[in-house]
């Protein structure tokens, strides 16, 4: 039977609202820590809150299925860099170095900073950063990595796509509006000797509400979602294992116009396996039926998650030999039209590909070309820097490497070619964030 709608509430509502409140409470916990918390000891604290965030990145990044973790970022590095801001003020406004910049005598030691005159506009600076780089992140490319998931590509797709970047809008909003009123409270009201009441009230009991009651509207919102899209998601699940194949022969691939004028591979098909999993003997079965007992090649590349996150999708690559002339081999019951790479990758920049297709070029040539220039330990193999070898549909039956294989995706973002690329490795290593090798 077709999964319920539950599914889809599970992973939406429990899924992006949960990181919603660990990245939302870790800024009210840091407020709220403020008013207890001596400031030399508050960003120690902060550090520690940003570790366990890490930790919650790393759980995402690990296991199976997309997990969008934009907000947990941002709320990670804000956190971090807030506390490096106090940390430096602090010991700045205690030693002798600024005893010539800063007049000492309206400066009170008790007080060196004001935690949400830091934490709000470091939170606003890293929400732009993050809608400045769009899906380019590291964190995006890797949820398409682990699962095939692509924005776009479907109903959940659409969810987790527009929902992550509404997410950071919605801090941006939030960070810039508190720090704008917080700035003229503390321009206009704010005596540096102690925190009164009203003091209080604008950088502590008035931010912490306001982010309390976001935990709130997230929760209403991603519930209502849930249940206008759930049937809706339903209908687009399949209770077959669905089988892709992209068909090459030459240095070209077959493709089918399919609606919207988008290009998809015309092989495909859905096989009802008694526990579950497609062998690639029913793969290969399935696609001598397309190809009427034409001759082809067979060769597994990988499986993900289909857009809907239960559908498993099994991607091949069947191989055609050319004819005498030239031109590709018969090719049976499929139709399509025979692309050059050139022709794929203006299809590709133009949007008009369809997502899965995208998804997996995608993961083809990203993960072929890591593997033709780099070793595993992300060094170069030729002695050239930024040298880049080339990319031939034509290699592709014989190169020897394993498309499930999620290291390649780390040595193509972080190798040799990279500014401070040991430093960078050396940072995944520490928080966990490097893709794990399938077992």
């Amino acid at each position: 039977m077709a999964p319920s709608s539950n599914i889809l509430t599970r992973h939406i509502l429990f899924g992006l609202w949960a990181n919603w409140v660990l990245a939302v409470g870790s800024v009210a916990a840091t407020l709220a820590l403020s008013l207890i918390v001596p400031p030399a000891w508050l960003p120690l604290s902060m550090v520690v809150m940003a570790w366990l965030l890490m930790a919650d990145v790393r759980r995402e990044a690990r296991r199976p299925g997309p997990g969008c973790v934009l907000t947990l970022r941002v709320a990670l590095l804000t956190l971090f860099w807030s506390a490096v801001v106090m940390g430096a003020i602090s010991v700045l406004t205690t030693s002798t170095l600024l005893d010539g910049i800063i007049d000492r005598s309206t400066h009170n030691t008790d007080i060196p900073y004001i935690t949400s005159l830091v934490v709000f506009p470091m939170l606003a600076v890293n929400c732009i950063w993050q809608i400045c780089r769009g899906y380019g992140t590291r964190f995006c490319t890797d949820c398409r990595a682990r699962s095939g998931f692509y924005p776009g590509g479907g109903v959940v797709a659409t969810i987790y796509s527009r929902e992550s970047r509404y997410q950071v809008m919605m801090m941006l909003y939030i960070s810039f509006t508190l720090t704008v009123i917080q700035c003229w409270y503390y321009f206009s009201y704010y005596i540096n000797i102690s925190f009164n009441a009203p003091d209080r009230f604008f950088f502590a009991y008035m931010p912490l509400a306001v982010l309390i009651l976001t935990i709130f509207f997230m929760w209403m919102r991603l519930g209502n979602l849930a249940d206008i899209i759930g049937p809706m998601a339903v209908g687009e699940r399949e209770q077959a294992t669905v089988v892709r194949y992209i068909v090459v022969s030459g240095d070209r691939m077959l493709l089918q116009t399919l609606g919207l004028g988008r290009y998809d591979t015309p092989a495909r098909a859905e096989i009802v396996a008694a526990d579950g999993t497609v062998t690639e003997e029913m793969a290969r079965d399935e696609m001598t039926r397309l190809m009427g007992g034409s001759t082809f090649t067979l060769r597994y590349l990988y499986t993900s998650k289909s857009h809907d996150l239960v559908t498993d999708v099994v991607h091949y690559a069947a191989f055609i030999p050319d004819g005498d002339d030239g031109r590709p081999g018969p090719t049976g019951w499929l139709r399509g039209e025979w692309m050059s790479l050139d022709d794929i990758d203006r299809l590709l920049h133009s949007a008009g590909l369809a997502a899965e297709l995208a998804d997996e070029i995608y993961r083809i040539y990203t993960i072929t070309m890591a593997w033709k220039t780099y070793d595993r330990n992300a060094r170069r193999l030729y002695p050239i820097r930024n040298y880049r070898p080339t990319f031939r549909l034509r290699d592709f039956r014989r190169w020897d490497v394993d498309y499930s294989d999620l290291t390649w995706f780390d040595i193509a973002g972080n190798n040799e070619d990279r500014p401070f690329w040991r430093l960078r490795r050396f940072w995944r290593r520490l928080t966990g964030l490097t893709k794990q090798s399938p077992a």
